[in-house]
């Protein structure tokens, strides 16, 4: 993997009323926001060093460049396929940006080395900035690292160290960098880096997706029995979040119920290398039970991210009638991984990596 120093943008926190607001609403006024100098240019280049910390958890990794030929030749592993159009989308909005705002959030198996790095600057250098956010209970803290001994130590720890990585978050930034680099590189101004935040495996978590269903016209028995081919199923008294991988949890009505998968219908998926539960709901429950085929086309689908907790997927299972919810487990990160090792795509809403860098926190310009 390389990692490369690049000149960033930082917000001016003194002109910032409320950090909550502003960093919410980089995306859609950064341009009227680097206009009035919200932004400070540093013209140094620099690896940054970030610490994303709340109550129960820190995380540590470093933003930086990576280059789009580790993307093109795999050394940067995806698990989601993209779509053209939301490419075209991504590239319209850098070009009314001129930057990137928000680095793509890759994932690498853990190194002791870079980590003790990390740690070190971490506890010996004061930040260059500390962005508390009081709404979320979570304060960001950014190193600048300008020195070229340091620059050229953790730049080889990642050469010889980081095969490879995995996009955790910004699949679409990662193929749109990779659209403009190639429809550039004719014209001789192709841009070969994009911003990136890589953390450690071991320093980020993942969340379910769960799924939410609307317009399903059976009482709660009925969808039962249409579940027990497939399902040992359990009354609760509340909504289950599920402890263990193949064990969901399902809201109709004001029912809660514990659903767990029937072992012998798992062995039929013996062969694959990872039996997601993701996959499962796609590929037997919606066509089947409910008669959908095409996950990414259905509008009575949505997806609800497990760090809101299971009350939120709750009250919103009851705004409606006629809606149901599942509450999945969430993937295991090697799981995802060895997928993406052998080049094979989750299902859509697979993964909801966390921590993950907002918006303007470190900023790239990207003249377009």
């Amino acid at each position: 993997m390389q990692i490369n120093p690049f000149r960033a943008l930082l917000p001016h926190l003194e002109k910032i009323g409320s950090n909550d607001a502003f960093f919410a609403a980089v995306k859609e006024e950064f341009p009227r926001f680097a206009q009035t100098a919200y932004f400070e240019s540093r013209e140094m280049p620099a690896l940054y060093l970030c610490s994303i910390e709340s109550a129960s958890h820190k995380a540590l990794g470093i933003v930086g460049c990576a280059h789009i030929q580790d993307y093109l030749h795999g050394a940067i592993k995806r698990h989601e396929n993209t779509i053209p159009a939301k490419e075209e989308v991504q590239i319209r909005l850098w070009k009314e940006q001129q930057a990137m705002i928000k680095p793509v959030l890759l994932a690498y198996p853990s190194v002791p080395a870079i980590e003790a790095w990390m740690q070190k600057i971490a506890t010996n250098q004061a930040p260059n900035l500390e962005i508390p956010f009081p709404a979320e209970e979570q304060t960001y803290q950014i190193w600048a690292i300008t020195d070229p001994i340091e620059l050229q130590y953790i730049q080889e720890l990642f050469a010889a160290f980081v095969p490879r990585s995995y996009i955790a978050d910004g699949h679409h930034r990662c193929s749109s960098s990779a659209v403009l680099y190639e429809r550039n590189l004719i014209h001789g101004k192709a841009d070969p880096d994009f911003l990136v935040a890589l953390f450690p495996s071991n320093h980020l978590n993942i969340q379910a997706f769960h799924r939410v269903l609307d317009e399903v016209d059976w009482t709660a028995d009925e969808l039962l029995k249409k579940l027990e081919p497939y399902f040992y199923i359990e009354s609760s008294v509340s909504a289950v979040l599920p402890s263990q991988k193949f064990e969901w949890g399902l809201l109709i009505e004001k029912r809660a119920f514990r659903l767990t998968w029937r072992r012998d219908f798992l062995e039929r998926y013996h062969w694959e290398k990872a039996i997601l539960d993701t996959q499962l709901f796609n590929e037997v429950i919606l066509p089947n039970v409910f008669g959908i085929v095409n996950v990414r086309q259905e509008p009575r689908l949505t997806y609800i991210e497990g760090a809101k907790g299971m009350a939120h997927l709750q009250q919103v299972q009851q705004l409606k009638p006629q809606r149901v919810a599942f509450a999945l487990y969430p993937i295991d990160l090697q799981e995802m991984m060895l997928l993406a090792d052998h080049n094979q795509a989750l299902p859509p809403k697979s993964t909801w990596f966390e921590p993950r860098m907002k918006n303007g926190v470190v900023v790239r310009p990207f003249p377009i």
